[in-house]
């Protein structure tokens, strides 16, 4: 039986393929990682940056005068104010 073009009749070219094949795998594998990192660092810059008040060492985005007598669907502090994201 004789093969026509397949990796058994040119072990070198296979080997050539494989080379190939793992090199563009280690390829992807590399660039998935670096577009993770850049994800996770853009999600956490987003959150870091969205802190604009902190109240008993907590990060709120927004912060309301609600009044003595006022709802507050947050954190109400000491001083009539709601915390709230």
């Amino acid at each position: 039986m004789q093969a026509n073009g397949s990796a058994a009749s040119d072990p070198s070219g296979a080997r050539k393929l494989g080379n190939v094949s793992i090199g563009v795998s280690v390829a992807g594998i590399i660039v998935s990682v670096i577009i993770i990192i850049i994800v996770v660092a853009v999600a956490f810059g987003e959150a870091a940056s969205s802190c604009r008040y902190t109240y008993n060492g907590v990060c709120y985005r927004h912060k309301d005068y609600v009044g003595p007598q006022g709802y507050c669907f947050g954190v109400e502090s000491f001083n009539n104010y709601c915390y709230h994201n």
